[in-house]
């Protein structure tokens, strides 16, 4: 006969095993559909694009899209030398076909990470960035000394589905 004590530690410890069964198989179920992810393509590219063909646009994976750095550039891909107001319409443009094309909107970003080679643009991108994001998801800047392609302005998002 096992005493109470054993009997209350038999019985902790078979509580113990189910319950790591059951948090393994979860990690299992985890894990598979965390590798199960969609590469998303809507705005073309040329060879302004060239040296960064081989980067998809965007991931959609677990209900969420994280965009590559967008940087100002038309539909062709042909990049956009104008002032700082029409570079940042562009990649809001492009940004938004992104996340159409990915089944979610403007309005579904949740984190902006904006990189510029001055960071004395800032006024001029919020006043093109503001309205578009009303909703103010979370934004960082970094003001960095060099950009893919040359240009002055590269921007991250992600987006929830």
């Amino acid at each position: 006969m096992f005493s109470r004590n054993t009997c209350a530690a038999l019985g902790r410890a078979r509580l113990l095993s189910n319950h790591l069964a059951r948090a393994s198989t979860r990690i299992q179920n985890m894990s598979s559909t965390a590798s199960k992810h969609t590469m998303v393509t809507s705005v073309q590219t040329n060879e302004a694009y060239e040296p960064f063909a081989h980067y998809s646009q965007a991931i959609k994976a677990a209900g969420q899209v994280w965009l590559s750095g967008q940087i100002p550039a038309d539909a062709q891909g042909k990049l956009i030398k104008g002032t700082m107001t029409e570079q940042t319409q562009a990649i809001i443009k492009n940004t938004e076909a992104i996340l159409k094309a990915s089944g979610t909107g403007l309005d579904r970003v949740v984190k902006v990470v904006v990189y510029v080679k001055d960071s004395n643009v800032m006024p001029e991108f919020a006043s093109v960035y503001d309205p578009a994001f009303p909703h103010r998801p979370a934004r960082s800047m970094v003001e960095v000394s060099k950009l893919p392609a040359g240009v002055d302005i590269q921007v991250d998002f992600i987006a929830v589905v």
